[in-house]
């Protein structure tokens, strides 16, 4: 059950968008959130940002006992995260960097885009990826293939702790992007990481400004502290 309210939450995912996952993930390495960076994911949509909160698919190996698990189709998780993702949403999929065939394709994908969901994250693979970079959906993925999942995953458990490109994910967690790629962070820091994320990357835009315009690296990066009183009268005190 999450401890964070709507409002604080609306104000999570504004100052998150407002953040680079540079920033947050520097923060939180200094706060012993030291392995929060999603490695070797490819950002599908480079302009696009993402901020949401997470929501988690779980793939093993597949076995065709595993069916019995779900006798009916919509009550197989794989289908089933689908139909359940919520507006703002994440869907965080934990395939162990496989890439023997497509999690999702553009269909089921859609229907992600349709349900409200803020991104899909997959350490695996996709298929129909040409026709998913028209959804304007927000997508970090490891590989693609055209071939069918079925052959080699089985989907065996949604909302539980995964773990995606070698970061664990709760429920719950938000998750941002941007073109550098995914970092998760955790709910418990994420009101502290995304306030601190907006006004540093107020910070940083004043700074890029300051050396763009003739600015040696010793007075602008870090800033002096003339150039932070510069900052500080225009911005106010932060």
């Amino acid at each position: 059950m999450s401890t964070i309210d709507a409002s604080a939450h609306q104000q999570i995912l504004e100052q998150l968008n407002r953040s680079s996952v540079a920033t947050i993930t520097g923060w939180l390495n200094g706060r012993g959130y030291r392995n929060v960076f999603l490695s070797g994911l490819t950002c599908v949509r480079p302009d696009l940002r993402l901020a949401g909160r997470a929501r988690t698919l779980r793939l093993v190996p597949q076995r065709p006992d595993l069916a019995e698990l779900f006798p009916h189709r919509d009550e197989n998780p794989h289908r089933k995260s689908v139909e359940a993702i919520g507006e703002g949403e994440v869907l965080v999929i934990d395939a162990h960097g496989n890439d023997e065939g497509g999690i999702l394709g553009d269909i089921m994908s859609a229907r992600l885009k349709a349900r409200g969901a803020a991104g899909l994250v997959v350490d695996g693979a996709l298929r129909d990826v040409w026709q998913i970079r028209a959804l304007d959906l927000p997508v970090y993925v490891k590989h693609v293939n055209a071939a069918a999942i079925a052959r080699a995953l089985s989907a065996v458990e949604m909302d539980g702790i995964v773990s995606c490109a070698g970061v664990a994910v709760r429920p719950g967690d938000y998750v941002i992007g941007d073109p550098d790629g995914v970092a998760v962070v955790p709910e418990v820091v994420a009101a502290e990481a995304a306030a601190y994320g907006a006004e540093h990357e107020a910070l940083e835009e004043f700074l890029r400004l300051k050396v763009s315009a003739g600015a040696t690296l010793a007075e602008a990066y870090p800033p002096s502290d003339a150039v932070r009183a510069e900052y500080q009268r225009l911005h106010g005190p932060h």
